[in-house]
C-alpha cells in the first residue's frame, strides 16, 4: 500500500486506521445505481487520482463523476466513543455514504473534511462509497494549474479528479476536538490555544509543553460548552523559528471528561515574528532576503498526489541544494505533510491558493464564495506551520482574464485573511492587479538583467507597458498608482523561467539553452541583478520541468540537468550576501 504514514503531522491522534489502498472503482454511466451493492467495474489505488498512473486508472479524457467503494471492519470497542472519517482532498465535491446511508458531503478539491459516522456504523463489516463529481470547464470551481482543455497545454497540466490525498479514520471518545488554533507570541513567552468541540461538554482541557524532550509547562483549565481557551506562559529563554533553524515546541493535548481522557493529539508550534517595516520584510526582527523557487507539486507518476512522504521532503532538500531558502507552492494547497516538512527544516513558504479557472468578483457570486469559503478553510489548516510567512490569495489575476478579480472579490479575500491572521502579510494578487495588498509583487520574465533592474524600479507588476496600465484604470479605478506600489516592499515572485534541455514538444517562457555554461551564467546574471535592487527577495521558475512546460532546474522526475560544477555555481549565486543599497525608491 502506498501512502501509509500518519497524513496530518500537525495535529497526531494514536488510534487511527488508515484507508488507503485498493478500492472499487469506476466512471458513472448514467444508468446505473452505485449504492445498490452491484460490483464496480475497475479497482483504483486511493489516494492518488483515476489520471494518474499510480492509480492503476490511466484515465486522462475529462472526468466529470465517478464512484469510489471499499469494506472496512470495526472490533465492538471501536464503537463504543466517535468514528471519526477524514479524507485529506477530494477534487470537488464529494458525497460520502456509509452503509448505503448518506453521511454528508463537502466541496472544495484542497481542503481536508471530517464526518463523524460513529450513529452509521456496526461491528463487523462496513461498507464506505464516495461519490466525486469535477468539472473542469466549470468557471465557478478553482482548479489551479489543471488543463481547462481535454489536454495539456502551456502552463496548464493533467487534471485530477476525485480522492488525491489519504483517506483514514480515527477513535476518540465521544468529545473530542473539531478545530484548534495555537498562537506562539514571542513578546509574552505565551502560547495561546483556542479549541472548539464537537460538542458541549464538562471537564479538563490540559495542555504539556515540550523543548528538545524537556517538559516546560503542563497547565490544565475546566471547561463547560463547546470553546476551550488556554494560555500557556513559559519561563525560560526562547527558542526563535528561523531559516535553517528550525527550532520548534512540542505540545500534547488531552481532553478529560468524567476523569478519563476522551481525546488526545500531538502537535507542536514556532516562536517567530514576521513584519514589514518601511520597504523590508522582518523576521524575528531583522531583515530577510527571501531566495525562493517556484514549485507547482506535480509528479509524472502521481500527479497531484506524491508517490511517497520521501518525496515531499526531497523537493525541499534539492530545492536546499540550490541554495534557496524557501519555496512558492503554487497554484494548489500542498498536502500537509510538505509544510511540516518545511517547519522541521526552517524552510520558508508563501500559502498560496489555486484560483486559476475562477473569477472572484462579484459578477461570479458562486466562484467567489467558492473561493471565500475555501480559503477559509486553507488558513485554518495552516496558521500553525511557521514556515508560512505569509498569504497570497490570488495569482495573476487580472480583470481581463478568466481568473479575474476586482476591488470587491481582492478586498474581501485580503480582510477574510487578515481578520483570521492579523500576524502575517497578505498579497492581494501576486503578479496580478493590486487593489490591497502588503506587498509589491511582482512577475518579471524579461531574460535581460538591465531591463529587469528598471522593471523593479518602476512601480509595475508585470511587464505591459505603461499605456496598458493607464487602460486598465480606466476600467478599474480603484487600482494601487505606481507611487503607491514603490512605497511597500517588492517581491519579485516570479521570474527566469529558462528553458535549458528541453525534449520533444514543450511550452516555456522565451529563451532556450542547450549548453549549460549560457543557462547559468544567464541564471546568474538575473539573479545578480535582483540583488542589487530595492527588493526583499525572489523566486525563481522554476525547480523542476512539469509535463510540457520544460523550464526546471531539474527534470520532472527530479533527475539532474546540470552538473555537479553547474548546480554549486546557482548555489553560490543563490547564498550571496544582499548588496547595501544606496537608493531607495521610497525616498
Amino acid at each position: 500500500m502506498f501512502r501509509e504514514e500518519y497524513p496530518r503531522p500537525g495535529f497526531v491522534r494514536p488510534d487511527w486506521r488508515n484507508l488507503n489502498g485498493s478500492w472499487q472503482f469506476e466512471i458513472e454511466k448514467s444508468d446505473k445505481n452505485y449504492l445498490d451493492g452491484a460490483a464496480y467495474d475497475s479497482v483504483i489505488e486511493v489516494p492518488f487520482c483515476p489520471e494518474s498512473k499510480l492509480s492503476g486508472i490511466t484515465h486522462t479524457e475529462p472526468l466529470t463523476s465517478v464512484w469510489y467503494r471499499r469494506a472496512f471492519s470495526l472490533a465492538p470497542e471501536q464503537l463504543l466513543g466517535s468514528i471519526l472519517l477524514h479524507f485529506g482532498a477530494v477534487d470537488y465535491a464529494a458525497n460520502v455514504f456509509i452503509n448505503g446511508v448518506f453521511a454528508g458531503s463537502h466541496s472544495g478539491g484542497y481542503t481536508p473534511f471530517m464526518l463523524d459516522i460513529g450513529s452509521l456504523v456496526r461491528t463487523g463489516e462496513n461498507t464506505l462509497i464516495v461519490n466525486a463529481k469535477d468539472d473542469y470547464q466549470d468557471g465557478t470551481i478553482p482548479s489551479g494549474k489543471q488543463s481547462n482543455r481535454p489536454e495539456s497545454y502551456g502552463c496548464l497540466y493533467t487534471r485530477t479528479t476525485g480522492i488525491w490525498q489519504t483517506v483514514w479514520l480515527e477513535f476518540t471518545g465521544k468529545t473530542y476536538f473539531s478545530k484548534t488554533k495555537i498562537t506562539p507570541d514571542v513578546k509574552s513567552k505565551i502560547i495561546l490555544i483556542e479549541a472548539a468541540l464537537n460538542r458541549a461538554a464538562e471537564g479538563l482541557f490540559e495542555a504539556e509543553v515540550r523543548f528538545q524532550g524537556e517538559r516546560l509547562a503542563v497547565k490544565s483549565v475546566s471547561f463547560n460548552g463547546v470553546s476551550l481557551t488556554l494560555s500557556v506562559a513559559l519561563d525560560c529563554e526562547l527558542a526563535l523559528w528561523d531559516v535553517l533553524e528550525p527550532n520548534l515546541y512540542d505540545l500534547t493535548l488531552k481532553l478529560i471528561e468524567d476523569g478519563s481522557v476522551s481525546d488526545i493529539a500531538e502537535t507542536y508550534c514556532g516562536f517567530r515574528t514576521v513584519e514589514i517595516s518601511g520597504r523590508s520584510l522582518l523576521l524575528n526582527g531583522k531583515s530577510l532576503f527571501l531566495r525562493q523557487v517556484l514549485d507547482q507539486g506535480y509528479y509524472p507518476d502521481g500527479i497531484y498526489t506524491a508517490p511517497s512522504a520521501a518525496d515531499l521532503e526531497r523537493d525541499i532538500d534539492l530545492a536546499l541544494a540550490f541554495g534557496f531558502n524557501g519555496a512558492r507552492p503554487h497554484e494548489k494547497v500542498f498536502e500537509e505533510r510538505y509544510l511540516y516538512y518545511a517547519d522541521r527544516k526552517g524552510f520558508l513558504l508563501w500559502g498560496e491558493y489555486p484560483n486559476w479557472n475562477c473569477k472572484t468578483k462579484p459578477s461570479n457570486p458562486v466562484g467567489l464564495k467558492h473561493t471565500l469559503d475555501e480559503w477559509q478553510a486553507v488558513l485554518e489548516r495552516d496558521y500553525g506551520h511557521p514556515s508560512v510567512i505569509g498569504w497570497c490569495p490570488l495569482n495573476e489575476a487580472r480583470f481581463v482574464w478568466g481568473n479575474a478579480t476586482d476591488y470587491t472579490g481582492q478586498k474581501a479575500l485580503y480582510d477574510l485573511t487578515k481578520a483570521y491572521d492579523p500576524t502575517r502579510p497578505v498579497v492581494g494578487s501576486s503578479g496580478g492587479d493590486l487593489f490591497v495588498t502588503d506587498l509589491h509583487d511582482a512577475h518579471f520574465y524579461t531574460h535581460d538583467a538591465r531591463t529587469l533592474k528598471k522593471l523593479v524600479r518602476s512601480g509595475r507588476y508585470n511587464e505591459a507597458p505603461d499605456f496598458v496600465y493607464s487602460i486598465w484604470r480606466i476600467f478599474q479605478n480603484k487600482l494601487l498608482k505606481k507611487k503607491d506600489l514603490l512605497k511597500l516592499p517588492c517581491y519579485v515572485s516570479e521570474y527566469g523561467g529558462l528553458s535549458f534541455l528541453v525534449e520533444g514538444k514543450s511550452w516555456g517562457y522565451h529563451g532556450k539553452f542547450t549548453a549549460e555554461e549560457a543557462f547559468v551564467q544567464k541564471y546568474c546574471e538575473l539573479t545578480n541583478a535582483l540583488f542589487e535592487e530595492d527588493c526583499i527577495g525572489f523566486c525563481y521558475t522554476q525547480l523542476y520541468d512539469v509535463e510540457q512546460e520544460q523550464n526546471g532546474l531539474l527534470r520532472y522526475d527530479r533527475s539532474a540537468k546540470l552538473s555537479p560544477a553547474g548546480t554549486e555555481a546557482i548555489r553560490r549565486c543563490n547564498v550571496q550576501q544582499k548588496r547595501q543599497l544606496m537608493l531607495n525608491q521610497a525616498d
